[in-house]
């Protein structure tokens, strides 16, 4: 089955079109240069599912993923599309660890999402945000700066716990540095 027909197959739930979208990724059926080409012309609930499912295959094994995907998802960090936006983040902090070097260009429009009027949003580009911090490399850069006055500004404490916890731990990271 092609990945377009997984993604409208009307008989099959988001859910499992998910997980068949997980499976043929982690078996390599599909390349991040496939999905590319193939999603050129889906709509945002199709993209979303697959966002979805590349964001469970870096939750649990992000190795299993290169370079490549963390540019997929970084174009749609400025969708319009809050599932694809929020999907995205999650996708750039999962990997964030891996490819430290290659994160740099997400982090302005990460740092935009933080303004967005939607929790989930926020919360999700905090999620990366706090993730790349800590990032030995990271963590003594300017971001720790302004990642300490956007956690001041936040008024969710589910967003503001994010940074604070990895406001900690780059603290830590700095002064050993």
């Amino acid at each position: 089955m092609e990945l377009n027909d997984i993604l409208k197959n009307k008989e099959l739930k988001a859910m499992e079109k998910r997980k068949q979208v997980v499976k043929y990724i982690v078996e390599n059926q599909y390349t991040c240069n496939a999905l590319n080409l193939n999603l050129s012309a889906n709509s945002d609930k199709e993209i979303a599912i697959v966002l979805e499912a590349l964001e469970e295959i870096t939750n649990q094994s992000a190795e299993k993923l290169d370079v490549s995907y963390l540019a997929f998802a970084e174009k749609y960090l400025s969708s319009s599309n809050n599932s694809c936006k929020r999907e995205a983040a999650r996708i750039l902090g999962n990997l964030a660890v891996y490819y430290p070097s290659e994160i740099q260009h997400a982090i302005p429009l990460l740092i935009v999402n933080t303004k967005d009027e939607s929790t989930v949003i926020r919360w999700s580009s905090a999620y990366a945000l706090s993730r790349i911090v800590e990032i030995e490399t990271i963590a003594k850069t300017n971001l720790f700066q302004e990642l300490e006055i956007i956690c001041q500004l936040e008024k969710e404490n589910g967003v503001r716990n994010q940074y604070v916890k990895s406001l900690k731990k780059a603290s830590k990271i700095r002064r050993n540095l």
